[in-house]
């Protein structure tokens, strides 16, 4: 499996994660709520997002290195 399909079904896991969040955010609002968003919600999306960034990174160092090797 490649970088770029392993980033797509991560960044669409995290899609579902964030509509599932705010659907829940939809009946769930008191200070528990907030406090759980802030505490790992926040986190996780900045991670996650990290984690695609580092993708794309990882991609083109392998795309490079086969190009280097033909």
């Amino acid at each position: 499996m490649s970088a770029q399909s392993n980033k797509a079904r991560l960044a669409g896991l995290l899609k579902q994660l964030v509509s599932s969040w705010e659907e829940t955010r939809g009946s769930w609002s008191d200070d528990k709520a907030r406090e759980f968003h802030e505490r790992y919600m926040v986190e996780l999306i900045a991670q996650v997002e990290k984690t695609l960034t580092a993708l794309d990174s990882l991609e083109a160092l392998i795309q490079k290195m086969k190009d280097d090797c033909e």
